[in-house]
């Protein structure tokens, strides 16, 4: 805690009454995991249109589209916040916190300029780290084309991204583009207008009337308080059914618009218990390593009455079962399969676009080792490294696979600009990336948990307070605890107090000293105002018990653990403490900091103006 921060008895029954509640619990279930329903499909529960991010597609002989794409891609639901004012050529250009967005053509141009925080990273398109939601996403690329009134910047209202929401090999249900529409509830009491987006700005309405259905893109219904100010604004999508006449008087149920149709609308179907493999190319089957007996078994299905091959679980050393597609285009495309694969083709079979050639079951994907309820949260907090740990890609770049090294399989990134990674994997683990693909910094090469320190070091510290406090949540979730995420907030900042000097510069620090950033900020302003060179650090994260021991002041510290060596230590190093923080005030009975107690022994000056 800082000088001035907001404290209060509440912090403590916030954080007590949960935990009371996830203990009780945790006995009761035994800490185990918790059997979920197996998800087959996804819909849409707000109102929007699709955009394709990155969606690579094979589009079957029945118009059926399948999702080709392995990562890197998404399905994102938005609303329109900046519509193109004419006909013209998209221009993005990115300075130091600005992104400027630029429509010309022969006769105008237009500039609409936006926070680049407030936009949308490709990491967080592709659910690396980070939140979306709220998020804007620019769908025309420089140098593009657009046509006038369509969306040149909008709003994520929800995204589903690959693989982690939608399986490869997916059905999409939805076209790109296409509206999606809900019951509009007003939300607040007062009168209901309709607006028309022009540009960057609302423009009125008054010819939108109950009965109408809404064709243009870019409407929305504002409900207005008696003065005139905006309560609340609700995006209606394509498609709508209006309810409402315009300036009609709204209470806060009241339904604005309704969808044509009744039924929630479908995204994507999958198979949930198996992964399918799929052919990229129309071509001919043939069979390399597959030998009923051998590697293959036959097996019966009742359900269907027919007989298929079977992978092994256990396949003698030297054979590698491999379906070769040779395509019309005289392409060989392998495919190297997995244990318990069924076999969907037979030798010599033509196949087209998106046959599905073979199934793996998803039951015999390694089943993770899950550390549920309180051990979860104190793994979390405690910074403790997993026993499985995933491989994280370090930088943005393409997979390729060097050449095993005795039981192990090596993976390189590399970015292109001559930045090359080696990761060596144990055979035992999953690899979960193809050859050629392209990974974002801080994506899971292989399966396994990720250590929080990782995602320190190739993230940073936003991503790590994402990360933390979407993992602790998660575990109170899965429980029907609600706990708000100030509290677990409050923690991680507490873990990172600390620093670890790099380079000590003309300051007292040792490269490797860890000191609090609270010391390291001082000192650093001392030097750079004597004219000197300032230290250089990296953050650091420490469990809290830790974190609590290695605090600055040494009645904290030593009223807390191993008080011997914490006064031992200050004596040594003739340590000072100048309770400047809650805890050390607290222990010694002084008021603390913070409220009124914030301008104890300080003088004040009053100045009249």
């Amino acid at each position: 805690m800082f000088s001035g921060t907001a404290v209060g008895a509440l912090c403590a029954q916030s954080i007590g009454e949960p935990g009371t509640q996830l203990t009780l619990r945790t006995f009761h279930v035994g800490g185990t995991a918790s059997a979920t329903q197996t998800e087959r499909e996804l819909k849409a529960d707000k109102e929007g249109f699709i955009r394709y991010y990155n969606i690579k597609k094979y589009v079957k002989a029945d118009g059926k589209i399948i999702v080709a794409n392995r990562r890197n891609a998404g399905l994102l639901l938005v609303e329109p916040k900046i519509n193109a004012p004419f006909k013209g050529k998209v221009t993005v250009e990115t300075l130091h916190e600005e992104i400027i967005l630029t429509i010309t053509n022969s006769k105008e141009e237009k500039k609409y300029f936006l926070r680049k925080n407030d936009v949308a990273k490709a990491n967080e398109l592709a659910g690396i780290s980070g939140k979306i939601e709220g998020k804007l996403y620019l769908p025309y690329k420089d140098g593009e084309e657009v046509e006038q009134n369509e969306s040149i910047v909008e709003m994520i209202k929800d995204g589903w991204n690959i693989p982690n929401r939608i399986p490869f090999a997916s059905e999409l249900k939805v076209e790109d583009g296409a509206p999606i529409t809900s019951k509009i509830i007003s939300g607040a009491k007062g009168l209901v207008k309709y607006y028309k987006l022009t540009g960057d700005y609302l423009e009125r309405r008054h010819d939108i009337k109950a009965g109408d259905v809404v064709t243009d893109k870019g409407v929305f219904a504002v409900i207005v308080d008696g003065e005139d100010r905006e309560a609340l604004r609700h995006y209606v999508a394509r498609g709508s059914l209006i309810e409402l006449n315009d300036n009609t008087e709204v209470e806060k149920d009241s339904v604005i618009t309704t969808p044509k149709t009744s039924e929630q609308v479908v995204i994507a179907e999958w198979d949930p218990y198996a992964n399918p493999t799929i052919a990229e190319k129309a071509g001919t089957i043939s069979f390399e390593d597959i030998i009923p007996g051998l590697t293959v078994s036959e097996q019966f299905d009742e359900l269907t009455g027919t007989s298929k091959l079977v992978v092994n679980e256990y396949i003698p050393s030297g054979y590698k079962p491999t379906i070769i597609l040779a395509t019309d285009d005289k392409e060989i495309i392998r495919y190297s399969l997995d244990p318990k694969t069924s076999l969907n083709v037979a030798e010599g079979k033509r196949v087209e676009v998106a046959d599905i050639i073979g199934k793996t079951p998803k039951a015999t994907q390694k089943s993770k080792d899950i550390t549920g309820g309180l051990p979860r949260v104190s793994e979390l907090f405690e910074a403790r490294r997993p026993k499985n740990i995933a491989v994280l890609a370090s930088f943005d770049g393409v997979v390729s696979f060097g050449k095993p090294l005795r039981n192990k399989e090596r993976i390189i990134i590399s970015d292109g600009i001559g930045n090359n990674t080696e990761y060596l994997v144990e055979k035992s683990k999953q690899v979960l990336v193809h050859e050629g693909e392209f990974v974002h910094a801080g994506e899971a090469l292989t399966d396994g948990q990720t250590s929080p320190h990782d995602v320190l070091r190739i993230l940073g510290e936003k991503a790590l307070h994402y990360f933390i406090v979407s993992e602790v949540q998660q575990v109170y979730r899965s429980q029907g605890v609600n706990i708000a995420d100030k509290h677990i907030e409050v923690i991680t900042s507490q873990m990172l107090r600390q620093v670890s000097i790099l380079d000590g510069g003309d300051t007292k620090f040792i490269v490797g000293d860890m000191v609090s950033k609270k010391r390291f900020k001082i000192e650093n302003a001392k030097i750079i105002k004597l004219g000197g060179n300032p230290a250089i650090a990296e953050p650091l994260l420490l469990g809290i018990t830790r974190a609590a021991v290695t605090s600055d002041s040494i009645i904290s510290a030593a009223s807390f653990q191993e008080t011997t060596k914490v006064l031992t230590e200050a004596a040594i190093s003739a340590k000072m403490d100048m309770l400047e923080d809650l805890k050390e005030n607290v222990v010694i009975g002084r008021t603390i900091p913070v409220g009124t107690g914030l301008y104890k022994n300080q003088k004040i000056k009053f100045s009249e103006h």
